[in-house]
């Protein structure tokens, strides 16, 4: 998954593949949360994995980003809120 961010990164948002690494963070590469949101329908456009954006802020390593992305069925059960019980 890293891979694919990484080319869109740098095909698509026009950043320098030498400041595309694991370790950059998405302040250190100038995103800001709207670069993220749209960072990720590009990849789920492509991929069919949902990103987790909750998960993740802009100081959030590319590495730490990538491991975001879940399948459409494990990204659904993960935002489902516990189902309540009846108290006693």
């Amino acid at each position: 998954m890293y891979e694919t961010l990484a080319r869109l990164l740098v095909q698509e948002f026009g950043i320098e593949a030498d400041l595309v690494r694991p370790q950059a963070t998405a302040r250190d590469l100038e995103l800001d949360s709207l670069s993220l949101s749209e960072l990720a329908v590009m990849i789920t456009e492509k991929t069919g994995l949902q990103f987790d954006e909750a998960a993740v802020d802009l100081d959030s390593t590319l590495e730490e980003i990538a491991t975001h992305f879940l399948p459409a069925e494990e990204a659904a059960s993960q935002r489902r809120e516990p189902t309540a019980t009846a108290s006693d």
